[in-house]
């Protein structure tokens, strides 16, 4: 992953492309998306926090799901497995390099670090820096172009996007934007 994450197209070469590996790559994601159902589950009034696991396991499954229909659209179907590996692994380190800078920053300046712009900063880089990788991993590991790489990408972002503004629409009404900027309203109201 450190190799993908600088940009060495070679790391993909350190993935195998294995059902086994596959699995073990998503695993992570599914144990704590069930972890999250559980707990969910036991609380009153559990419809938002149903939708949002429901929303994360989504998240989670529709990129192998959108990039398999792509790689077999272009012929790299002998790609995918390895890729897909790849990708689920690499999607840990944007959540690596949020908890490392915000380590280091409270280190050095641990007063920037209980400030919610700050924070927010940083997850927005961190972000920014995963949309990255993202585009890269699927560049490298089905051998695309620049273009075809962002729409393989950029379809499981839009996929995202679409199940988030349904979720807003219809009942429990989950509104991901006030989830989103509820630290920005807290620190403007302090």
């Amino acid at each position: 992953m450190a190799m993908l994450a600088s940009g060495r197209a070679e790391g993909l070469n350190r993935f195998r492309g294995s059902a086994d590996s596959f699995l073990a790559a998503i695993a992570p994601g599914v144990a704590v998306n069930l972890v999250s159902l559980l707990l969910v589950a036991m609380q009153d009034h559990a419809a938002i926090g149903l939708t949002k696991v429901e929303l994360s396991f989504c998240a989670l499954l529709a990129p192998p799901v959108i990039s398999n229909f792509f790689a077999r659209r272009w012929g790299r179907e002998d790609l995918w497995l390895r890729y897909a590996t790849a990708a689920a692994w690499c999607e840990w380190v944007s959540v690596f390099v949020s908890v490392v800078a915000l380590a280091v920053a409270s280190l050095f300046a641990p007063a920037l670090v209980h400030t919610p712009s700050f924070v927010q900063a940083v997850v927005a880089a961190a972000e920014l820096y995963g949309v990255w990788l993202g585009w890269f991993v699927a560049k490298v590991g089905l051998r695309l172009s620049w273009g075809k790489a962002l729409v393989v990408y950029g379809a499981s972002v839009v996929f995202a996007l679409i199940c988030y503004g349904l979720a807003s629409v219809f009942p429990p009404h989950y509104s991901f934007i006030a989830d989103l900027l509820k630290p920005m309203v807290v620190s403007q109201a302090n």
